[in-house]
């Protein structure tokens, strides 16, 4: 199938060849012909599966007019500038696009959202400006949540409440996510949203991505992690920690045995971070040691390899962080690292999601500590 039997405009399919995207995904399959016909959407499927284009190529080919007609809601500052990017590169100069969302000025913000057709911001900063009467969105036509069960498990749901209590009911609902929480099933009912739910298999995804985890000692893991990343390191990897103490202390390790590497964490401020993702992005970095609520934001297509230096706490945060690599059909590979002590906490991920486990055997390359 192709992007004009979907139903796409030529200019718009003009604009996608030049982002090196020449065919639909499996979720733009599905999500684009029901999102033109004017349904209301619930879709189920995995980061990195193209989900940005299933909701936005339906807005940009329907979208006239000069006020604000979409709201698009992310967990993640970083997520925000990423879809508005994403979703401008394909637009055609007819739309008008801005992010809204904290840590910054809003002044500018305000002043963009004036012009705009397509909004994109954080629940808080979007609830701001709605409450103090900043935001129009009277002609709204769609409402998306991108990531809705990540902005539920950060604890955004009063303020996502909050903010359809502002929205005109007549609006398309177009919420996306690597999987659907039952908090977000009670939420349409609240509502009165009956959308159509569309679950996309993660075989079609992962099937390019090779998924296993290893075994290590307490006491090699770092040398593990080292070695691994050696082998790989004309790619761009994510490490992924459970502490911000832990991302530094890695990348001050990795850096000073060589490998171009740098933390992102909660602790660093708006501009640094967005200013390290635009290195990664550029190759200038070809690691980031992350935690799992700074790797929200991390959305880059070139990303192969994914490492869990530390267990995730369940199977969901699991799926989100794999999905970092081998995305919209590249291949792709994620690594688990476990020590003796984890395997009772990986044990339900594992079983659950089906992960073998990895044959290497590692000439282990020494640390300079």
């Amino acid at each position: 199938m192709s992007f004009k039997d979907l139903g796409i405009s030529e200019d718009i399919i003009e604009n996608l060849s030049y982002m090196d995207i020449t065919e639909p995904t499996e979720v733009q399959e599905e999500s684009v012909p029901r999102i033109l016909d004017g349904s209301d959407v619930l879709v189920e499927s995995e980061t990195g599966s193209g989900k940005t284009l299933a909701f936005g190529l339906p807005m940009i080919q329907q979208i006239s007019g000069s006020d604000v007609q979409s709201l698009i809601l992310t967990p993640t500052r970083e997520l925000a500038k990423q879809v508005e990017d994403e979703i401008s590169g394909a637009s055609t100069n007819k739309i008008n696009t801005v992010t809204i969302y904290g840590g910054v000025d809003y002044k500018p913000q305000v002043e963009g959202a004036k012009k705009a057709n397509i909004v994109v911001g954080t629940p808080g900063r979007v609830l701001d400006l709605l409450k103090q009467g900043k935001l129009d969105t009277d002609d709204l036509s769609y409402f998306v949540l991108d990531e809705a069960d990540r902005m539920l498990d950060m604890g955004f749901q009063d303020e996502l409440e909050a903010i359809i209590d502002f929205l005109p009911e007549n609006r398309q609902n177009l919420l996306f996510g690597a999987t659907i929480p039952r908090e977000l099933k009670k939420m349409c009912d609240r509502y009165n949203i009956d959308p159509e739910t569309i679950r996309i298999e993660q075989t079609e995804h992962t099937r390019n991505l090779d998924a296993k985890y290893m075994n290590v000692d307490e006491d090699e893991k770092l040398s593990t992690l080292y070695t691994l990343l050696k082998e790989r390191e004309r790619d761009l990897s994510i490490v992924f920690c459970q502490t911000k103490n832990t991302t530094r202390w890695i990348a001050d390790k990795l850096r000073k045995n060589g490998i171009e590497a740098q933390e992102m964490n909660g602790d660093m401020s708006q501009n640094k971070r967005e200013k390290t993702l635009e290195n990664f992005e550029d190759g200038e970095y070809k690691v980031i040691v992350a935690t799992d609520v700074a790797a929200r934001g991390i959305d880059v297509r070139d990303v192969t390899h994914v490492f869990n230096y530390d267990v995730p706490d369940k199977a969901d945060t699991y799926t989100h962080r794999i999905g970092r690599a081998g995305r919209q059909g590249r291949e792709g590979e994620a690594i688990t690292l476990l020590e003796k002590s984890d395997h009772q906490k990986f044990r339900r991920i594992k079983n659950k999601l089906d992960i073998p486990r990895a044959n290497t055997d590692l000439d282990l390359k020494h640390v300079e500590m």
